[in-house]
């Protein structure tokens, strides 16, 4: 069964301008590596993506909001100085969460278990807030619609950005049908200066916000430990009917807003347990959004790592930049684990193991 990646080329509209780490060319460049690498390939089927609607908006956001998005980029308001309106910026938003959504059609309708939403990850855009380069929380709005169907009761958003999800985790903070597992950058060092292990949610959604705060300096064989022992027993107690993962290049070691040490075998290394694990909880359906990362140098071949992965396609990538210093030692990652763990044990059995 093929692969499915969604995109348009109209995505680069997406671009906050000279100087901002966020540029638009992000997406072509992608596409034109990957290109150059996967000639030959049949695995992968190329979707456009249906631009999100008002009621796909809605799902999540006020109409007050959208409102004022729509009329903050006509004028080229700054409301958050990290991001700021620009013109056509809300139709290309629009674009990106119609990207995720069509990504999540193809899954549960359009006869594909895989498919990767390009530009989505929009994860820190808050109701009626934009914020860290986000306007639209398109991985909020597609579990939401996922919900409405009758064959879906539950969603897991993995969620490897290198910043935390604030957006989406406020957005489900009271809601047990999402479990949001977020492996992060410890935010006392990083934006958004949330996700910290006690915020768990609260009411009906306490235990189902799962947050790991990795110290600066993590490597590969730190995000398999997070994965073997928080994201992987909590799937399987969860058993949701369709996982979400989010996150683009940003926690390599050589992106320059961030501090991680992930290689590009360590994005594999995620793709590769979101595939092991959908085929044991969810048949297999798995909608990966990329849309992150800020060396430009590393994000297509980042990104190709995580297809690589979720896909399991055969390719060896190599890596684009020179090595790095001295990762972050294992016992302060085990620590962080550990604690998760003691947090969480009264919510869920797998976490008293």
């Amino acid at each position: 069964m093929s692969f499915g990646i969604v995109y348009d080329e109209s995505l680069k509209a997406y671009d906050f301008g000279p100087g901002h780490p966020f540029r638009g060319d992000r997406y072509v460049n992608f596409m034109r590596v990957f290109n150059e690498l996967f000639q030959g390939f049949e695995e992968f089927t190329f979707v456009k993506p249906v631009k999100a609607s008002l009621e796909d908006l809605l799902l999540v956001h006020s109409k007050e909001y959208v409102d004022r998005i729509v009329e903050g980029c006509k004028r080229s308001r700054v409301y958050d100085p990290d991001t700021p309106l620009r013109p056509n910026l809300e139709e290309a938003a629009r674009l990106i969460t119609g990207s995720s959504l069509t990504a999540g059609e193809l899954v549960m309708e359009g006869g594909f278990k895989k498919a990767v939403g390009i530009g989505g990850g929009m994860h820190h855009a808050k109701r009626d807030r934009e914020g860290g380069f986000c306007i639209y929380n398109d991985v909020a709005i597609l579990a939401r619609k996922l919900l409405t169907r009758k064959d879906v009761k539950r969603v897991l958003i993995l969620d490897t950005d290198v910043h935390a999800g604030d957006g989406t985790a406020e957005i489900f903070y009271e809601d047990p049908q999402v479990l949001l597992v977020d492996v992060h950058q410890d935010p006392l060092t990083l934006y958004p200066g949330t996700g910290f292990i006690h915020q768990i949610g609260v009411g009906e959604g306490e235990g189902y916000t799962v947050n790991v705060p990795l110290p600066p300096g993590s490597s590969d064989e730190a995000y398999k430990i997070v994965l073997n022992e928080i994201f992987k027993p909590l799937a399987l107690e969860f058993k949701p009917d369709i996982i979400i993962r989010n996150g683009g290049s940003d926690p390599h070691f050589a992106d320059v807003l961030a501090s991680m040490k992930l290689t590009l075998k360590g994005f594999k290394i995620i793709g590769e347990t979101v595939r092991e694990v959908a085929a044991q909880v969810t048949g297999g359906k798995a909608v990966d959004l990329q849309g992150s990362g800020y060396n430009p140098k590393v994000l297509p071949y980042a990104w190709i790592s995580l297809i690589i992965g979720l896909s399991g396609v055969e390719l060896d990538l190599k890596e684009t930049v020179p090595p790095f210093e001295a990762e972050t030692p294992l016992r302060k990652v085990i620590e962080v684990v550990e604690k998760v763990k003691k947090t969480l044990k009264p919510y869920w059995r797998c976490m008293s193991s």
